[in-house]
């Protein structure tokens, strides 16, 4: 009886390391990481979710143990620049202290399985799925990315063919092959200069590295790596006037060694309520400076006046490669501060607009202001210049930027307009 007692511990052991049994009360992937994986990771990590490979299956799962635990006890992962606390926003991605540790034994312990019936439902991840299909979706023409190439930028004009102004309150831009789709910006051009803009290599859409050679008079979206589709508050609408074109900027960088296609869209859900503000767009920051070469930590500070009181509903950081940190706040009159956002560890990978949960009331006289690091140093791993080099304000990945872009709401505009 002993001897059979201890091969049947000894069989356990066995099986529970590797990964299929669980001593009890140790966490498995079905019944314990599988709901965390599934509330913070999954959101990029699955088909067309941005991520570099998928966390949905147990094997899956296991195969990158280690590097979970790794970068989820570093808070690395899953992403989420801005600092806690400075500035209130909506979809804050981050692991509690319990579900890292949860992750932390599950590994240690052995990794196991469970039994697949406790897994979770399979959650549904496209964040305008509920609202229907889009009642407009415009697409950029399909265009090929040489294998190896470094930063190409290119733009497709798009017609409409609406007769009379349309608002939109939800806009997702979807890229067609995440693999090699650096950023998307949708712009409305009005006048439709866009359309007279040819190629010279006989391609599809036309370059426009340095921005999309038209005014702009608005934006209907963007996507970057991590980025969640634009929901607009109660009222408030994204114009789209009447036969306006559409300027869908790509930013393409194909590191691959075979060609790549793309073709992305910009879906947008009509306004079904009546709309009374119209959301607004605007940079603070500066546009013109330099970085001196080997410089650990240089420094600016720019500002933004208020001149009509406004709401912001979100705003976006924005810093290439030497980028370190970023703060923006806004000086009420009465000498008051409120916090908009603060990225202490800035990574030119994930970028993105943060929305605020209440749009933020700014009256007559507030200034935004904002504070911008970066560090050309050789001490920089990111630095694409060995050795460093004088970097100024500019387009490419290897210029530098430093500027906030956030959209917002007068608060003393009044549109009257319903929907049909």
């Amino acid at each position: 009886m002993r001897r059979l007692l201890a091969l049947l511990i000894l069989v356990l052991a066995v099986a529970g390391a590797l990964g299929g049994v669980s001593a009890a009360g140790d966490p498995t992937f079905s019944r314990d990481v599988a709901p965390i994986l599934q509330r913070h990771c999954q959101e990029c990590h699955r088909a067309d979710g941005g991520g570099p490979f998928h966390l949905i299956t147990y094997d899956q799962v296991y195969r990158r143990r280690e590097k979970i635990r790794e970068t989820t006890r570093a808070r690395t992962m899953p992403p989420w620049k801005a600092v806690a606390g400075y500035g209130d926003f909506v979809g804050v991605r981050g692991l509690s202290s319990g579900e890292i540790a949860t992750i932390a034994r599950w590994v240690e312990t052995g990794a196991a399985e469970g039994d697949p019936a406790d897994l979770p439902p399979q959650p549904i991840f496209e964040a305008a799925a509920g609202r229907g299909t889009p009642d407009l979706v415009l697409r950029s023409e399909a265009f090929t990315v040489p294998a190896g190439g470094g930063d190409v930028y290119r733009c497709f004009s798009v017609p409409t063919t609406f007769a009379e102004d349309r608002y939109f309150t939800v806009t997702e831009a979807v890229p067609g092959n995440r693999r090699i789709v650096h950023h998307v910006l949708a712009m409305v051009d009005t006048a439709g200069g866009s359309a007279h803009i040819k190629p010279t290599d006989w391609s599809a859409g036309y370059p426009c590295f340095g921005g999309p050679r038209v005014r702009i008079d608005g934006y209907l979206g963007a996507w970057a790596p991590g980025a969640r589709p634009w929901v607009m508050p109660e009222g408030v609408g994204i114009l789209l006037p009447a036969g306006a074109r559409v300027v869908i900027q790509m930013h393409y960088h194909n590191a691959g060694p075979t060609a790549a296609s793309d073709r992305t869209e910009i879906r947008l859900h009509a306004a079904r309520t009546s709309i009374v503000k119209q959301l607004r767009f605007a940079r603070v920051g500066s546009f013109s400076f330099t970085i001196p070469a080997g410089a650990p930590r240089h420094e600016i500070e720019a500002s933004m006046s208020v001149h009509r009181p406004m709401s912001l509903i979100a705003i976006h950081p924005h810093m290439h490669l030497l980028g370190r940190e970023m703060k923006v706040w806004a000086k009420l009159p009465d000498e008051s501060t409120r916090p908009l956002v603060h990225i202490d560890d800035w990574d030119f990978n994930w970028q993105g607009f943060y929305f605020y949960k209440m749009p933020m009331a700014l009256p007559l006289g507030t200034w935004i202001e904002l504070t911008a690091a970066w560090d050309n140093s050789e001490g920089n791993p990111r630095n694409p210049n060995q050795p460093p080099q004088p970097v100024r304000w500019g387009e490419r990945t290897v210029d530098e930027m430093g500027h906030a872009a956030i959209i917002y709401t007068y608060d003393d505009e009044k549109i009257d307009y319903r929907p049909r």
